[in-house]
């Protein structure tokens, strides 16, 4: 008798677990199910969502008022060369939004996926480079 492979053996537990990936009814999010749901949005509530996101998240430290810890401390990096708020730059891409998000620099803290989503990191990355070239 031969014994089976890997392979078959994770094609029976497939095919076992058929249709058991049902969401349940004790509110379990599709995060915690460890699935992605993709809904398309349009443009306007991409940055909608951005915006908003920037307020809760962002707006502490990067708020257009000098007094904010983190815009301050952009004005004195930038010498007026560049805006010290985020929202009123022109010169941002989107791999550096991430990029200070996730890794954080400085002061700035990094942020988790399980504090602000990827589906949450786009929108606010949409948000403050939607004036990038301008």
């Amino acid at each position: 008798m031969r014994i089976p492979t890997n392979g078959f053996v994770l094609a029976a537990l497939l095919v076992s677990l058929q249709g058991s990936a049902q969401v349940p009814e004790d509110g379990l999010t599709s995060r915690e199910l460890g699935i992605r749901l993709e809904i398309p949005i349009s443009r306007n509530e991409l940055l909608e969502r951005g915006e908003a996101v920037y307020e809760y998240w962002c707006n502490t430290c990067h708020g257009p008022e000098m007094l904010k810890p983190g815009t301050a401390a952009l004005a004195i990096k930038y010498r007026g060369e560049l805006p010290a708020a985020l929202t009123e730059r022109t010169d941002m891409v989107p791999e550096f939004v991430e990029l200070m998000v996730r890794e954080g620099i400085s002061m700035m803290p990094f942020f988790r996926p399980t504090e602000i989503s990827d589906a949450d990191l786009e929108a606010v990355t949409a948000y403050l480079t939607q004036n990038f070239g301008d």
